[in-house]
Formats: structure tokens, C-alpha cells, sequence
């Protein structure tokens, strides 16, 4: 009996000395600077049209393709690091020209690795290159984006009416002489053909 009590005791000691089982690793926050909850709208590449959109909440990313709207698995830390899971999306069909554009949008998020952000622009990157860049809803880059397919004319004149300022710094691939200050009230354009192909802010 004497044995059987002191073995009793060892294993109690064992057991009390254990250390506790550490808790399950909570969800990653989302960073700050991805605005959580918040719609950014894609602006460049000019190659993929459409009021394409993402939106980062919680453990997930959400938004609009040129045709169909996805979703899935993200993770991303304060030190701009940013990774997609496997995106799902609706099955919607669009001509075979939209259909290359948004299989070139899901290429573009399957190589993200980083991302910048300020109050108004988002942009998705891997190492030194540009993939993906998105502004806020409201942002003089998302109203460029409207002007692309625009005449000259109706271009400078929609954005006028807006409050911006308007120049064409490019006419069929020859660089035309602007002033190189920043202006983030100004639009400039690439005119390919007497159209607006592009816009950028500055």
C-alpha cells in the first residue's frame, strides 16, 4: 500500500508540473493599411476592364472580375507580405476579349507577394514589379478610368466638368514635353488614335 501511494503521488506531481497546452493562434488581423471592409476599385493594368473591385475582411478577400465576382483565403502581415489562397469564382461567360482580360486579372493575384498602401492606393506587387494597382472608390485615378475609351475632346471635357485638370502627355507612342510637377488634381492621358487609352494622376 505504502508503494502504491507514493506512486500516486509522483504521477500527481508529474501531472501539476505539465506545462498547460498553448491556445489555438488567433486569426491574423487584417493590416490597417488594406482599410478592412473598405471597396478599392481597380485602375491599372488599362489591359483589364470593367469596374473590377477587392475587398479584405477578416480571413477573407471578396470582389468583382471583369465578369464574374470571387472570392477565398488570404493572408497578408504588417510588413506588407500578401498572399491569395485558391480563388473561387461564379461561372458567368463573357465574349472571348473580356474572358483573356479576367483570366489575366486571377494570373496577376496568383503571383502577389507584397502589397503597398496609402489612404487613397492600393498596389499589388511581386518583388520590383507591379501586378495590380487599385484606388479608393472617390479617387481622381478611379475617375480616370472612365475617361479611357474617350475621345480627346469628350475626355478633357468630362474631366473638366469634374474639377480636374487635363493633359495628354502621349499621342501614339511619342512623349509629348509636360511640366514634371505633381499635381494630384490632374489627369493625364496616353492618346492612341485620337482615343484615350490610359490615365494616370499627377
Amino acid at each position: 500500500m505504502r508503494l502504491i501511494g507514493v506512486a500516486l503521488v509522483l504521477v500527481l506531481a508529474a501531472c501539476s508540473s505539465a506545462s498547460p497546452p498553448e491556445p489555438s493562434p488567433s486569426p491574423t488581423a487584417v493590416p490597417q493599411a488594406l482599410a478592412p471592409g473598405a471597396e478599392w476599385v481597380l485602375v491599372a493594368p488599362a489591359s483589364i476592364p470593367g469596374d473590377v473591385t477587392i475587398t479584405f475582411d477578416a480571413d477573407e478577400v471578396s470582389g468583382q472580375a471583369p465578369v464574374n465576382s470571387y472570392f477565398g483565403p488570404f493572408t497578408a502581415a504588417e510588413d506588407g507580405s500578401l498572399t491569395f489562397g485558391p480563388l473561387a469564382r461564379t461561372e458567368m461567360a463573357g465574349s472571348p476579349e473580356v474572358m483573356r482580360a479576367e483570366d489575366e486579372f486571377f494570373e496577376r493575384m496568383g503571383r502577389v507577394t507584397a502589397f503597398d498602401a496609402d489612404e487613397v492606393q492600393l498596389t499589388l506587387r511581386t518583388g520590383g514589379e507591379m501586378l495590380l494597382s487599385f484606388a479608393q472608390p472617390d479617387s481622381p485615378a478611379v475617375f480616370g478610368r472612365t475617361l479611357v475609351g474617350l475621345t480627346v475632346k469628350k475626355a478633357r471635357a468630362a474631366a473638366t466638368a469634374e474639377g480636374y485638370d487635363f493633359r495628354v502627355v502621349s499621342v501614339d507612342g511619342v512623349s509629348k514635353p509636360v511640366t514634371m510637377d505633381y499635381n494630384p488634381q490632374r489627369l493625364n492621358a496616353t492618346v492612341v488614335d485620337g482615343v484615350v487609352t490610359e490615365v494616370t494622376v499627377g
